[in-house]
């Protein structure tokens, strides 16, 4: 869960920085693309660990950080679409809100636990 919430908010940097950047000229929106890459990691899953509670939380980086150099949206190089970004922005700010209440309610269950 850690490192969806790190990559989430990798996501809305990038999104932000896209918008920021949206009458700059050539300049090449960015995207995010953990999951392929989550998909690849899965898939060669070896983990050596002392206890099977023990989970690396390993990091987020800019290797998931792409550049889209396929297209042009305007005259002046960018390919920035403004009502694109700002979709994946209320989409990545569902999925961290969501993450955010499955993390609150693992602390809410630990608190019983711990109470009870």
């Amino acid at each position: 869960m850690k490192e969806a919430m790190g990559v989430s908010a990798t996501r809305a940097k990038v999104i932000s920085s896209n918008i920021a950047n949206v009458n700059t000229a050539n300049y090449k929106a960015k995207r995010v693309v953990f999951e392929n890459q989550l998909a690849d990691a899965k898939q060669n899953l070896n983990l050596a660990t002392t206890n099977k509670r023990h989970i690396s939380s390993g990091s987020t980086d800019d290797s998931y950080i792409t550049t889209n150099n396929d297209t042009s949206v305007t005259r002046n190089g960018n390919n920035v679409d403004l009502d694109v970004e700002m979709a994946d922005q209320a989409t990545n700010s569902l999925y961290y809100n969501s993450l955010v209440s499955q993390l609150n309610g693992r602390l809410q269950t630990m608190g019983y636990v711990v109470e009870h």
